[in-house]
């Protein structure tokens, strides 16, 4: 059995839109210029907490201080930004009929990431879809793919981990499956090769390519 697991945003979906948007809304709110934002988007692929203490603690903020103003940006009500990839539902479509297995592990919450993977039309691909309010420790650590490989019975030598940010390329490395890298997300090229990854795929194209070649489907 061969899988491939893959991150959502920025791998799968175009969530760039709604991201910024929300961190738009939250730096308006706090009365911070919009530049800090920039700073705020190198933590994207990280849980949201994650995130927020980085980008904010050297600006004397807590956690508990702006994740509440964060989140009161109705994501739910802009979901109409997100979309697929260019042949992203294609080549899940495609992978599917050849019988690999597709899983999700995501920084998104369980709720949101469920609602976005339906609106999208692709629940039908993904088993099991993990997100950090499912596990201890979450990316980068290996816990949500330690997670997939048990509840499948999938062997790391099968398994290959596809996303778009250094946390999923290292969370693939800590958990002994290869990664692949792809650069229609939210880092380049250069930030992505530090964790040595199987391969790197520009566009969906040429991620088609190489999952098909690695899984002989």
């Amino acid at each position: 059995m061969k899988l491939v697991i893959w991150d959502f945003d920025g791998t799968l979906a175009d969530t760039r839109p709604i991201i910024e948007a929300g961190m738009d809304h939250a730096l308006g709110r706090l009365g911070l210029p919009p530049e800090v934002r920039e700073e705020w988007l190198k933590y994207v692929g990280l849980p949201v907490e994650e995130g927020i203490r980085q980008t904010f603690g050297p600006l004397g903020l807590t956690v508990e201080e702006v994740l509440p103003v964060y989140r009161t940006f109705k994501h739910s009500e802009h979901e109409h930004l997100i979309t697929g990839f260019d042949g992203m539902t294609e080549l899940l479509a495609e992978l599917h009929r050849r019988g690999v297995r597709q899983a999700v592990a995501s920084s998104k919450r369980s709720e949101p990431l469920r609602r976005q993977i339906a609106a999208l039309e692709w629940t039908t691909y993904f088993d099991p879809v993990i997100s950090p309010d499912e596990v201890s420790r979450p990316k980068p650590d290996p816990e949500s793919i330690h997670v997939i490989l048990a509840a499948l019975g999938a062997a790391p030598e099968d398994t290959v981990m596809v996303g778009d940010t250094p946390f999923d390329l290292e969370m693939a490395q800590r958990a002994g499956v290869k990664g692949v890298a792809v650069g229609h997300g939210f880092y380049g090229q250069r930030d992505l090769h530090a964790f040595s990854p199987m391969a790197y795929a520009p566009d969906v194209a040429a991620l088609r390519d190489v999952l098909l070649a690695w899984s002989g489907a």
